[in-house]
C-alpha cells in the first residue's frame, strides 16, 4: 500500500512540473532577469485560469499561464519598448503565445480600467 501511494504522489507531481520544452528555454533564458523590479503588471483572467504580463525595468518582460493557480501552461519572455501609448515586443526565439497576434500592444482605457491591447483583436489585459 506504501508504494502505491509512494508511485502516486511521485507520477502527480512528474505531470505537474514539466514543462514543454521552449517553456523551458523561454524561462531558462529569462532566469537573471527576474531580478529586475516590475515596472507595470497586466492580467487577462479566462475561466479556468490568467495569463499575466510583467514588464520590468530593465526592458524585459515574461508573459505566463497560471491553469487553476498552477504556473506551467505557457511561458513566454523577452525584450520590450515603450513609446508613448504603443508597446512593442521581441519574444524569445520568436515564441509567442496566441494573445499576441502582432508584436505591438496599444495602452488604452476601458470603462475605469486601463487595459492593453491588440489592434486586430477583442481580447485585452487589465493593467493593475
Amino acid at each position: 500500500m506504501k508504494n502505491l501511494f509512494f508511485l502516486i504522489i511521485i507520477s502527480l507531481l512528474a505531470s505537474c512540473g514539466t514543462m514543454q520544452k521552449n517553456d523551458r528555454i523561454s524561462r531558462r533564458h529569462d532566469m537573471l532577469n527576474r531580478f529586475s523590479k516590475t515596472e507595470m503588471k497586466a492580467t487577462l483572467n479566462w475561466k479556468m485560469g490568467d495569463d499575466i504580463l510583467i514588464l520590468r525595468k530593465n526592458k524585459t518582460f515574461r508573459y505566463y499561464s497560471k491553469v487553476i493557480g498552477i504556473v506551467n501552461s505557457g511561458y513566454y519572455s523577452g525584450t520590450y519598448n515603450q513609446n508613448d501609448t504603443v508597446i512593442s515586443f521581441k519574444f524569445y526565439n520568436n515564441y509567442k503565445p496566441s494573445f499576441f497576434k502582432s508584436d505591438t500592444l496599444i495602452i488604452g482605457k476601458k470603462e475605469n480600467y486601463q487595459i492593453l491591447k491588440n489592434t486586430d483583436s477583442s481580447n485585452y489585459l487589465v493593467i493593475n
